[in-house]
């Protein structure tokens, strides 16, 4: 997910190691993407609305494929050939991190639960984002849509970010993103 303050600390003390690009520059280019990034922002914004989801017929939670489509056909409409770049397991440093974020998580359960009895919107909607989970089924639901589509996925032996550093060291990619466009 990322490191909290990275983008900061960068412009900071080093402006030229970052720079901002039009998305037209990327044309013709293979860009390795974060997959997880993508899936947590998809859930968290596409078809949501308080604490209710974009679901199938069957109630099963889609809004990580729509996501996942609609911005994979955008790059592709762009000329952009992505790779989806998915975590494998994290590494012993990480876990304190994401015990963290579990607990975290649970505290924001409960907020949730108290802003819909009291009917607060706004900490409905403020604490719904922040109970988001990317679940091992949601990763396999995109893996299988993005493989259907004939896109690359690559599965990283750990963080997708290491990976996708990898892929541009070895030249099998141009760039790379943590987070979309």
């Amino acid at each position: 997910m990322g490191i909290k303050g990275l983008t900061k600390l960068l412009a900071d003390n080093a402006p030229k190691s970052m720079k901002e690009n039009k998305f037209e520059s990327y044309f013709g280019r293979k860009i390795a993407i974060d997959a997880s990034m993508s899936i947590y922002q998809f859930l968290i914004v596409v078809g949501r609305s308080g604490t209710k989801m974009l679901t199938n017929e069957a109630g099963e939670v889609t809004s990580h494929l729509h996501g996942m489509l609609l911005r994979t056909i955008r790059l592709l409409e762009a000329g952009i050939k992505p790779v989806y770049v998915f975590d494998g397991m994290p590494p012993d440093l990480k876990k304190q991190e994401l015990a963290k974020r579990y607990s975290k998580r649970a505290e924001a359960t409960e907020c949730l639960t108290e802003a819909i009895k009291a009917g607060n919107k706004e900490d409905i909607e403020k604490f719904s984002k922040r109970t988001v989970k990317v679940t091992k089924q949601h990763n396999e639901d995109c893996k299988r849509l993005l493989r259907l589509m004939g896109m690359p996925v690559v599965e990283a032996p750990s963080e997708a970010e290491a990976q996708c550093a990898a892929l541009c060291k070895a030249g099998k990619a141009s760039s790379y993103l943590l987070c979309a466009f």
